[in-house]
């Protein structure tokens, strides 16, 4: 994940210089927007929605100060590291009841700013795996509760009772395995449980693409979903069957059991309809299931890679995330190895847009249960991991191919707008750090240093054939400051721009 920040400061080169800071180094954030004050701050704050911001203390119209206290009020997550001189270092300390998190003392050697934004980043990926923790904990105890209640089964010792208004007005739709042993499948006894794992994955991945509605495994080859009212559900439920049955050769039926209007609801309809279609059937030992916020934060991981660009990480990463999981039984290393291979499909899918080698789970499962030992299976897994890499290697290439053409013709067309680096790299559709790196390999120049470069370039034109003023001609280049203009300039021609208009007009 990469975190969003808001630098608020009334200086326009402290805001361009920080930025340029953040965008070209690995901290783990984007500037998402500036503001000149407090007051500009809080007029971005929604359509922004920034998980930190940088603001100085002391500004026209509204102070650091202030903007703390109304993001305070607002009770925002956003994060505050306030920027302060010296001599406001006791005022700044004021803010520190709204909740600040760091104070960064002008002026800042860059090892500092980067030590506060690691340090803020590891903070907001804990928020935000300690949210998802507790969804992930909150939606486990009500699928549990709702389990115990359907299969008549104790509630856990001690657990308060869950709240069931989420079911109310679902539909509730139940759907079987017929046989989980198909005459023209050889399936053993033993496969149950990655026939299990893999139903439920093909469920999932077709949830996700409906868009809304939730689904649990009920118990073996049983699974129970609570949908919103919809004409196309009979649709959804034909695909399901269909294709369970294509990949896997499983049969099986799905059962509308009726809208769930109260709490109990649930059981009364479970317990008049779907009963009696329970295959019964118990696995032959330990019900071997994956570790659904393994998978996720794997996948976060993977997602984290391409973002920063490491896509030649890649591969190893995924190696030890596997090995790291291996005294387990044959059945759950196969398990495991299934649900690493769905998350590589995901990614070749959406993010490399890959349609060869991307295989489904079908052929998967065929592949993975004949496979009779650890090693056997930790070579599946390592050929799914090259497979990945190879795409990687495929999409980057693509990707990078003329990249310096395609940046340079974008600067030119938008060097009199803004023109930041991080617009640029998202017009080539690459991470701003690895953008810029590439784009020095290509050209042997910095992004920031060949912008300057043709922006003096056209600000020569301006100035050697127009009576335009240099501050009109600043912002004809695009650059809102005169002042940050006449030193760019200077530092690109050597002369300041009324030096080199005398030169070239006498």
């Amino acid at each position: 994940m990469i975190g969003r920040i808001l630098i608020v400061d009334d200086e326009p080169l402290i805001r361009k210089g920080l930025t340029k800071l953040i965008e070209s180094n690995d901290l783990g954030w984007s500037v998402v927007g500036e503001a000149s004050n407090g007051q500009e701050a809080l007029e971005q704050l929604e359509e922004l929605n920034p998980n930190l911001v940088l603001s100085d203390i002391r500004m026209p119209v509204m102070d650091g100060l202030e903007l703390t206290r109304h993001l305070s009020e607002r009770s925002r997550e956003t994060a505050v590291i306030i920027l302060t001189g010296y001599r406001d270092f006791q005022y700044a300390q004021a803010a520190l009841r709204y909740g600040v998190e760091e104070f960064l003392l002008k002026p800042c050697p860059e090892e500092e700013i980067f030590r506060v934004l690691q340090l803020a980043y590891r903070q907001l990926r804990m928020k935000v795996e300690q949210r998802q923790r507790e969804e992930r904990d909150r939606r486990d105890r009500e699928d549990h509760a709702l389990r115990s209640a359907l299969l008549r089964l104790p509630q856990p010792a001690g657990e308060p009772p869950q709240a069931m208004e989420w079911l109310q007005g679902q539909d509730f739709w139940l759907v079987s395995v017929e046989t989980f042993q198909p005459e023209d499948k050889l399936y053993l006894a033993e496969d149950m449980d990655l026939l299990q794992f893999a139903v439920g994955n093909i469920a999932a991945e077709l949830m996700v693409s409906r868009g809304s509605g939730r689904w649990m495994t009920v118990e073996y080859g049983r699974l129970a979903f609570f949908l919103e009212p919809d004409d196309g559900d009979a649709v959804f439920f034909t695909n399901l069957r269909e294709t369970v049955l294509r990949l896997l050769g499983l049969p099986l039926i799905a059962l509308r059991l009726g809208t769930v209007k109260t709490s109990s609801d649930a059981e009364k309809l479970f317990r008049v309809h779907g009963a009696a279609s329970s295959l019964r059937q118990t696995s032959h030992s330990k019900n071997e299931q994956i570790d659904e916020a393994r998978v996720r934060a794997i996948h976060a991981e993977i997602t984290s890679f391409l973002l920063l660009g490491k896509h030649t990480e890649l591969g190893a990463f995924l190696r030890r995330s596997f090995e790291d999981n291996s005294t387990v039984t044959l059945a759950q290393r196969k398990t495991d190895a299934l649900c690493l291979s769905m998350v590589i499909r995901e990614v070749l899918r959406k993010e490399f847009d890959a349609e060869q080698d991307v295989g489904d789970i079908g052929s998967e499962l065929g592949e993975l249960r004949l496979l009779p030992s650890y090693v056997a299976v930790d070579e599946w897994v390592s050929g799914r991991i090259a497979t990945l890499e190879r795409a990687a290697a495929h999409w980057l290439e693509e990707r990078t191919s003329g990249l310096a053409e395609r940046a340079i013709r974008y600067m030119e067309q938008h060097y009199m707008e803004e023109c930041s680096l991080t617009a640029v790299s998202a017009h080539v559709h690459l991470n701003p750090n690895y953008f810029s790196n590439l784009f020095k390999k290509q050209t042997g120049e910095s992004f920031s240093g060949y912008l300057a470069k043709l922006r003096a370039d056209k600000a020569k034109m301006l100035l050697a054939n127009t009576d335009m003023k240099i501050t009109e001609i600043a912002q004809a280049v695009g650059y809102a400051d005169s002042n940050y203009f006449a030193t760019a300039f200077k530092q690109s021609v050597g002369r300041s721009p009324s030096e080199y208009r005398k030169l070239h007009r006498s």
